[in-house]
């Protein structure tokens, strides 16, 4: 599904409501019945926007191909602390109507209903968001999650037996597709778990690369994948299931063994040299839209930073293998010689790809001779020949993403040919 049909579907059930809005609303009421009227209707978009929260969390094949679960995950945050605001600011309104007008507010069962769903939704926001912050363990925080797709269901059981706009046939009708959509949401994240976890994958080998990364290989059910994509892992080891961590995958899908290489930086992957061949692993894939094969050219200019290499070490195994006639300048960014990964094999691809020119750029190497420093305009110019014609790919860390796109918008190369992939599971 490409981003422009999610955003027009997202439209049209927004829409619903404000067309209730304007056929019910008159002039000349009393001021509080305004508020209430403003109340219903902030209540309805705010539950809407919620509700493609859970949508846009299920990872659903359907919707995340095309458009990338990065950029999901970005819309998800947004739409849910708009949708959220909207939630919290609906039942203000109300009470403030019932002042207004010179009535005591009451609160039935159902409407302290409503009331611990928003409690509860305010709680599952700010430890999504603040989790951090909060020093949460992942535990923790899928526990909350999870808990709120029950406490969500309430909302709908407050909205249908509370909402004065439900009397109406068509929003009931409306509201019950919404009911089946939640359903078919939850139906699928509960099948998609146990899937995973009834094919686990064996791992194969492990293998340092470099001082402070390590080569993953697994065994397991066959892997529909592009090169440049991630998927989501979770290793078992002594018994003990890990969190899920995203990696890109660094195979290419025309050799055997699933691989991924990993970075020495964390807690998590700081344990990863102690992963051994006995351990299994869940696997949660693939994801992503960062491949040359969506977005092909003749041309095509990948810039790394340190780990970032893995999605070029994919798609340029892909290319090496299949023997496809591409024009390709690596631009990558290291500290030292120490840090460059599949040294060896790159090397071998370019002196076997007569159209494939790699440059390191060490920032921490005094006697280097080659580029020192940054990636940076002047370095670009010296090794990209067409501007216009090429596909720009960017990973690594974010600042140096940050860099390079301003960078090559001030060159005057298309938002449309600059692709990065920013992923986190929250």
């Amino acid at each position: 599904m490409k981003k422009s049909i999610l955003l027009a579907i997202m439209s049209l059930c927004l829409a619903l409501p404000f067309l209730i809005w304007f056929r019910t609303i008159s002039w000349g009421m009393p001021y509080g019945l305004y508020l209430y009227d403003a109340g219903r209707l902030l209540g309805l978009v705010g539950f809407i926007l919620i509700l493609f929260q859970y949508v846009f969390s299920s990872k659903l094949r359907i919707i995340e191909k095309g458009i990338g679960l990065d950029v999901l995950f970005s819309i998800h945050r947004k739409c849910g602390a708009l949708g959220l605001t909207f939630v919290f600011i609906h039942p203000v309104l109300l009470f403030l109507s019932g002042v207004v007008l010179g009535y005591t507010p009451l609160f039935p069962p159902l409407k302290v209903l409503g009331a611990i769903t928003l409690l509860f939704l305010i709680v599952a926001a700010a430890t999504a968001m603040l989790q951090g912050m909060l020093g949460l363990k992942y535990e923790t925080w899928i526990v909350i999650h999870r808990v709120s797709y029950i406490v969500f269901a309430l909302g709908f059981i407050h909205s249908i037996f509370m909402g004065s706009d439900f009397y109406s046939r068509p929003l009931r009708i409306f509201w019950i597709c919404m009911m089946c959509v939640y359903i078919a949401v939850v139906v699928y994240k509960v099948w998609h778990h146990f899937y995973v976890k009834g094919h686990p994958f064996q791992i194969a080998n492990v293998s340092q690369e470099t001082h402070n990364t390590w080569n993953l290989y697994f065994e397991g059910k066959h892997l529909d994948y592009v090169p440049g994509q991630f998927m989501i892992v979770q290793l078992v080891r002594k018994g003990k299931v890990s969190g899920p961590h995203p990696f890109t995958i660094s195979s290419s899908p025309t050799r055997d063994r699933l691989s991924i290489c990993v970075k020495s930086v964390g807690d998590f992957t700081s344990t990863i040299g102690d992963t051994r061949i006995s351990d299994r692993a869940y696997i949660d894939a693939p994801y992503g839209m960062f491949s040359f094969l969506n977005h092909d050219a003749p041309h095509l200019v990948f810039i790394a930073g340190g780990i970032g290499i893995t999605p070029f070490v994919s798609m340029l195994r892909y290319i090496y293998d299949r023997k496809l006639e591409r024009n390709i300048v690596l631009l990558w960014g290291n500290k030292t010689e120490s840090d460059i990964a599949f040294r060896e094999e790159l090397d071998h691809m370019e002196r076997e790809m007569s159209t494939l020119k790699i440059v390191h750029v060490l920032s921490e190497q005094n006697d280097w001779h080659g580029e020192k420093g940054w990636i940076s305009a002047e370095k670009l110019k010296r090794y990209v020949a067409d501007f216009e014609g090429s596909q720009f790919f960017i990973c690594g860390p974010p600042a140096l993403m940050t860099s390079v796109v301003h960078i090559l918008r001030e060159l005057k190369v298309e938002k449309s040919r600059i692709h990065s992939e920013r992923f986190a599971l929250r």
